[in-house]
């Protein structure tokens, strides 16, 4: 396997008031495990997206997800893919909220994306950061 960054694209980034989707990454390579997790991401909401379209013969699916925050104003983007000593390592950004107005719901942010099909193990480096809101005066 050549080592090297991975091409993706976005298809799912969402912040649920419910879900069941655990914290972690999650690594989707078929489309029946697909329904089940996007099922899982879209739960307690009558309006949910219909799941996006993956060639299961070329791509993966790859979720970072949070789990459960105590508030809204998190995130979780996926910021690369990388093959690395026979396996991946995805790298995604927790942002959390800092001096900010955020809803007093329990939110579980998760993004999802499609990148080419490989059958190796795949770990999560997450980082941390924390982005503060404009104050606005009126």
């Amino acid at each position: 396997m050549v080592e090297g960054l991975l091409p993706f694209r976005d298809i799912g980034s969402l912040v649920r008031p419910r879900q069941d989707l655990s914290e972690g990454l999650h690594v989707v390579r078929d489309a029946d495990e697909w329904a089940r997790h996007w099922a899982k991401s879209s739960s307690g909401s009558s309006f949910g997206p219909p799941a996006a379209a993956v060639d299961w013969q070329t791509e993966m699916c790859v979720v970072a997800a949070l789990g459960t925050r105590p508030s809204g104003g998190y995130q979780v983007l996926i910021n690369t893919i990388e093959v690395v000593g026979g396996g991946l390592t995805v790298v995604a950004w927790e942002i959390r909220p800092g001096n900010c107005v955020v809803t007093c719901a329990l939110t579980h942010p998760f993004h999802a994306v499609a990148t080419p099909a490989r059958t190796a193990p795949a770990s999560l480096i997450k980082l941390v950061a924390e982005q503060d809101c404009e104050a606005t005066d009126y």
